[in-house]
């Protein structure tokens, strides 16, 4: 006869072509909920305690005796069809047994974890630099690990801050509100989304500071280039910018250049900041051009 195999994930969903052979003689192994057959309005269905192939065997475990039975005498198998990221509710799954029993994983906080989120990170672009695809998927998963920890880690907030789902939906609601025309099929071209992107952006953020936003504790060099970047793209005249901030020299057995670096690139955002509030005590609004900013620094024409 014929096999219906659930999902175990969605054990409430029935596949729409199985239900033809859930009217005729049903049983069941030890894993489907008496209420999956209420639902189905089968009242006669029983426990599979011997393989009856006259029947229709309805399961979620494919591993049963009985399945792999049925399966090696070639009888219909019905299942539902698994969609992309049903591999992720069993990752949620894991991630929250290994929170409630695990001596490490119940330890651990947002703090705690920062140095494996860092070097996951690193592992990951050392998988992209060898252009190895495995070791690659290998990564992305332990970099998902610390997706899933961080928001399990969070779903255990008294106050009950967010969990994966929220994450997910921050997601979704970031991006389908940045690429409006890409998924309305309005166009197709890199220059509008990233224009759309950028000033949606803008919007939302609503930022008093084109620094606001920068992560500081990014490595040094990276932090300049981010600064730079957002500097440029304000019409901030980088022609003033003093050379100690775009040039690094390395002296062996010197002060740490990554710190030394770091805190002149603080130091230069702090007096960024400082020339937008002076800009904006005068006019109400930040420096948008060379001009704007050569004013608020009281260099024009210098």
């Amino acid at each position: 006869m014929t096999v219906v195999l659930l999902d175990p994930l969605r054990p409430d969903v029935i596949p729409l072509r199985a239900f033809p052979f859930l009217s005729g003689p049903v049983v069941i192994t030890e894993d489907v909920h008496p209420a999956t057959l209420w639902d189905l309005g089968q009242t006669s269905a029983s426990w599979a305690e011997v393989d009856d192939p006259a029947s229709t065997l309805l399961t979620g475990d494919r591993s049963h005796p009985f399945v792999r039975a049925r399966m090696e005498r070639g009888e219909q198998v019905i299942s539902a069809r698994r969609v992309p990221g049903d591999a992720l509710l069993e990752a949620v799954a894991l991630m929250d047994t290994l929170r409630r029993n695990g001596p490490w994983e119940s330890t651990q906080t947002h703090a705690s974890l920062r140095r494996y989120l860092l070097e996951e990170c690193y592992e990951l672009l050392d998988a992209i630099d060898d252009d190895d695809p495995d070791l690659l998927r290998e990564e992305l998963g332990d970099l998902l690990l610390q997706v899933l920890f961080h928001a399990r880690i969070a779903a255990d907030d008294a106050d009950g801050s967010f969990d994966i789902d929220d994450v997910a939906r921050s997601f979704t609601a970031k991006v389908t509100g940045r690429t409006p025309g890409v998924l309305s099929g309005a166009h197709a071209d890199l220059e509008t989304q990233i224009r759309e992107w950028e000033e949606r952006k803008a919007a939302e953020k609503n930022r008093g500071s084109v620094l606001d936003g920068v992560a500081t504790t990014a490595p040094a060099l990276a932090l300049t280039q981010k600064v730079l970047e957002r500097l440029s793209a304000a019409g901030y005249p980088l022609d003033t910018i003093d050379p100690a901030i775009t040039a690094v020299a390395v002296e062996p057995g010197g002060d740490s250049i990554e710190e030394i670096a770091r805190q002149r690139v603080r130091a230069f955002m702090a007096a960024v900041r400082d020339v937008e509030k002076r800009a904006a005590a005068t006019d109400g609004t930040v420096p948008s051009t060379r001009d704007a900013w050569l004013a608020a620094m009281g260099n024009v024409g210098g």
